[in-house]
């Protein structure tokens, strides 16, 4: 069990001061790892990562086929939209650790508004983005598991007032690494429409 291994008193300080880093990335899934294996919770020989689609998908779900399509200043989308109702729920899709929280307002939440990064224990980045509110209790260097409640969708930085979705973004070995498509791995809901 994850939860038991790593906490924020025992996170790496340098994984949750200013963001995460690829060197903290990898320190603090070797605690997750060693302290797992240590308890007996788990088994490096046969992994089990179990991925969570990242949003609620009742009463609204529509999935955006949007990765790497082009945006201001000439960046491309860095990941997939879910459009949702306002406060949907948000989930985490991997077990994972708390890296980085944006708080609309401040000068990194120009384009996210409120936001979560969390390092999964398969060494992945997941980044969600436009969150109305986080989740109670939350914090970084804290422990989450895959479908625990982290936030709420909103329409926080760049989408637009009443443009409610949810950012989804995946970065391959940490959150320095680079963004892929998600769409193709997600498990989506039969419920959830994508376009």
């Amino acid at each position: 069990v994850v939860a038991a291994v790593l906490t924020a008193a025992t996170a790496p300080a340098a994984l949750l001061e200013t963001g995460p880093s690829v060197a903290a990335d990898e320190a603090a899934l070797t605690a997750v790892n060693d302290g797992a294996l240590a308890s007996g919770t788990a088994d490096r020989t046969r992994p089990t990562y179990t991925m969570v689609f990242p949003v609620d998908p009742v009463p609204r779900c529509s999935v955006l086929d949007n990765f790497g399509d082009p945006r201001s200043g000439g960046r491309r989308h860095a990941g997939g939209d879910i459009l949702t109702n306002q406060g949907q729920a948000v989930f985490a899709a991997m077990d994972g650790l708390l890296t980085r929280k944006v708080i609309a307002g401040t000068p990194d939440a120009r384009l996210s508004g409120n936001a979560w990064g969390i390092t999964g224990v398969d060494g992945d980045y997941y980044f969600y983005g436009h969150l109305s509110a986080f989740a109670p209790g939350l914090q970084l260097g804290g422990v989450v598991r895959a479908g625990d409640v982290i936030g709420y969708v909103g329409d926080t930085g760049n989408p637009g007032p009443g443009n409610f979705h949810l950012h989804f973004e995946i970065r391959r070995g940490g959150a320095r690494g680079v963004p892929f498509d998600p769409l193709p791995i997600l498990p989506v809901p039969s419920t959830c429409r994508i376009w």
